[in-house]
């Protein structure tokens, strides 16, 4: 049963990245002015060129099969050529999704790893007004606000602040998204603890410590589901996070995309962060799938 979920969702998401790329493409094609001029921005081309371009790209053909030859460049990664940065558009799309996968990767795992702690000082150690009080500070505010909060105490306390790197932004996302995250788990825990199961573990004299760990167990296929959806928000763009801090991100890059008109790479941003999604959300399913023994068949 397992692998027929884990080939079901495969087979889903497949079909949702073939749909929506073509989506986009039909979404293109229906903006102002010819497809060359949207698909490879708006520089002056002759006529000879033009045609070359249009027979190229099939432009030339009915629209089922540039759909199908529009696949074909989106998976061998030929999306033209940037009018702003005059580099492929793939180059300059992929860099920027590496950056902000480093740090949707690293944000998701420290806040991960915080509101853990949190949880198991609050339920198995008893220090709730403590495990209470940095996630409500936390959701007090948004992440834009704690990107300019923290660089003012960074600046007041002279700490470098290191424009571009990936330290700021990490930070910014960690501290805003504990509160959010922290009260997820805690909801799921609290449900979990009030399970039979639970109580035959304390009948058994086990300790909270283990109980903790396994009722962790239990939540964390929903927490997971939860924080896969925020690291795609993170790769579709913190905006304000890598502004404020001029981190080299798909944020960033949607902001300079917009200013510069460059269409073509808009298209690669929008298809890139499309692809994206629709895969999170198939790893998602799948770590639910093998985390949550009641999907896999075992009691």
């Amino acid at each position: 049963m397992m692998w027929w979920l884990i080939a079901k969702s495969i087979a889903k998401t497949l079909t949702l990245i073939l749909l929506t790329t073509a989506t986009i493409y039909l979404v293109a094609r229906a903006f102002p002015g010819d497809p060359i001029t949207v698909l490879y921005g708006e520089q002056p081309i002759s006529d000879e060129v033009r045609k070359a371009v249009e027979s190229r790209l099939g432009l030339d053909k009915p629209l089922y099969l540039q759909i199908l030859i529009y696949w074909r460049r989106v998976f061998t990664g030929d999306w033209g050529v940037s009018t702003f940065f005059a580099k492929p558009v793939f180059q300059v799309v992929f860099q920027s999704f590496i950056n902000s996968l480093k740090l949707a990767v690293s944000a998701t795992v420290l806040t991960t790893l915080v509101c853990v702690l949190l949880a198991y000082l609050s339920m198995a150690k008893g220090f709730k007004m403590l495990s209470s009080v940095f996630p409500t500070l936390s959701s007090s505010m948004p992440a834009a606000v704690w990107g300019v909060v923290l660089m003012v105490f960074a600046a007041y306390l002279k700490i470098p602040i290191g424009f571009g790197s990936m330290s700021m932004p990490l930070l910014t996302l960690v501290v805003a998204g504990t509160g959010v995250f922290y009260r997820i788990l805690q909801s799921l825990l609290e449900k979990t603890f009030s399970e039979p199961f639970v109580e035959m573990y304390k009948a058994f004299g086990m300790s909270i410590e283990k109980i903790f760990l396994k009722a962790l167990r239990y939540a964390m296929p929903v927490y997971l589901t939860a924080t896969f959806y925020r690291m795609g928000l993170i790769i579709a763009g913190a905006m304000a996070t890598e502004v404020i801090f001029a981190y080299p991100g798909m944020g960033l890059l949607l902001v300079q995309a917009f200013s510069s008109r460059d269409y073509p790479v808009l298209i690669g941003w929008t298809t890139i962060v499309s692809v994206t999604l629709s895969v999170l959300n198939m790893v998602s399913d799948i770590l639910h799938i093998y985390m949550d023994p009641r999907l896999r068949g075992v009691v």
